[in-house]
């Protein structure tokens, strides 16, 4: 059987204040901390704060997250997104 193997850790919108209205902006509703953790993998979690930032119009910080995401393809798709969405 291969399980998936999981950080302690991972770095989520929610450690960094994300707000009620932000998460509706982000995802289209209110999501839970449980929900959001269950299937959630570093470079999501990576992509998520890219975009919560890049919505805070904090660019400096938004980038460092971007850059964080170890999948290029990935990386790319979620650049490409913020870009087509502004």
């Amino acid at each position: 059987m291969n399980a998936v193997v999981k950080p302690e850790k991972i770095e989520t919108i929610f450690d960094h204040h994300v707000t009620a209205s932000e998460l509706i902006e982000l995802f289209d509703f209110e999501e839970n901390l449980d929900d959001y953790l269950y299937a959630l993998s570093q470079d999501s979690a990576y992509a998520h704060l890219y975009f919560l930032y890049h919505l805070r119009n904090d660019n400096d910080v938004a980038t460092g997250y971007l850059n964080k995401i170890q999948n290029a393809t990935y990386r790319r798709d979620v650049s490409m997104s913020c870009f087509l969405n502004s």
